[in-house]
């Protein structure tokens, strides 16, 4: 079916993660032998991804895009409930590789599935933890794999889309569609319309009106 034009193109990053906050969080995953940098949610930031939901409670979203560790999923799943979506896990989306050498080992969509019911199981990636490219040191080293994957979501996916991605994807996402890398606070919203094939105008960046408390939101 051709793409319809303009479109939506919302992008979130994650809500605050444990380990943010919690200290104690590390010492236990490393006893515990847990994925490396894959903290859940704190508290605050269950309440921040609700607070999302509000935020696009009468947003038509047609598809919904997440990086498949647990804090993106779980903001992804909370902001679509409801509205009889799946979030599809694309490790295209992801950090860049630098600050996450060792992604997640469940990565595997039927694992996903099991911890977060909302994960689109018949959805195949544009990129897998199998086909990661190697990436340099640096947020922006993840650029091109992110131009890739938004040039794939863009031209297999009609309607509105919306994104949730981590610090560096995120910037990387900005790069690609308005030709500067941005970095944008924890649980808040960037727009972009996308007028035509590869065009796109930026409408906001960082949005956090919807937020209760905006302090302290890491923009970096």
């Amino acid at each position: 079916m051709p793409i319809t034009y303009p479109r939506k193109i919302w992008i979130v990053r994650h809500a605050e993660r444990e380990d943010n906050i919690n200290k104690n969080w590390r010492r236990l995953e490393e006893a515990e032998d847990l994925a490396r940098d894959n903290s859940m949610l704190s508290e605050r930031g269950r309440q921040q991804a609700k607070e999302c939901q509000q935020r696009f409670k009468n947003a038509q979203i047609d598809h919904c895009f997440a990086s498949p560790f647990d804090r993106t999923i779980e903001t992804a799943s909370t902001i679509v409930e409801g509205k009889g979506l799946k979030v599809k896990a694309e490790g295209g989306l992801c950090e860049a590789l630098y600050l996450c050498e060792q992604p997640p080992g469940f990565w595997e969509t039927a694992e996903l599935a099991e911890k977060f019911p909302l994960v689109d199981t018949a959805y195949f990636p544009e990129f897998s933890k199998f086909t990661l490219p190697r990436e340099g040191c640096g947020d922006d080293a993840c650029v091109s794999r992110v131009r890739q994957t938004l040039k794939k979501l863009f031209e297999r996916h009609e309607g509105n889309l919306l994104l949730v991605g981590h610090g560096a994807s995120i910037g990387a996402c900005h790069e690609v569609l308005m030709g500067e890398f941005k970095y944008v606070g924890q649980a808040t919203v960037s727009e972009f319309e996308e007028t035509a094939p590869n065009c796109y105008r930026h409408k906001y960046s960082s949005d956090a009106s919807h937020l209760s408390d905006k302090k302290n939101l890491r923009p970096w």
